[in-house]
């Protein structure tokens, strides 16, 4: 199970490169993200891909081009849920890391697919 968890979050990762409506396909109906402060409940995939819309405008604004893992620990919480805190690097054009942030993610398996249920950003 870590394994498959492991997986989807790497596509997760990839998805940053595919557009808001991709990422925004990992998550539940409804979420919830807590960034920087801000707790949001996204009720809907509209709600959530249009924070990624911004959150894309804003990462794009600073260099960013496609991200790494840098690290991921997995807790199972049982046999349909899961928590995975990655900490991220995000790189730019020439694959130099321009800042890395931690993220924790409460995981819900239904109907045999991993979807993220909470965001959590780390604060710096």
């Amino acid at each position: 199970m870590p394994e498959e968890i492991e997986q989807v979050m790497r596509a997760y990762g990839d998805s940053f490169s595919q557009g808001a409506r991709v990422i925004s396909g990992f998550y539940f109906e409804p979420c919830v993200t807590a960034r920087a402060g801000v707790v949001r409940v996204h009720q809907t995939r509209n709600d959530i891909a249009s924070l990624f819309e911004q959150v894309d405008k804003d990462y794009r604004a600073r260099g960013f081009t496609h991200g790494a893992m840098v690290t991921m620990e997995i807790q199972l919480l049982g046999a349909n849920s899961a928590f995975a805190t990655i900490r991220w690097a995000y790189k730019d054009t020439r694959d130099e890391t321009v800042w890395e942030t931690t993220f924790s993610y409460n995981l819900y398996r239904r109907d045999g697919a991993w979807k993220i249920l909470v965001q959590t950003m780390h604060d710096q």
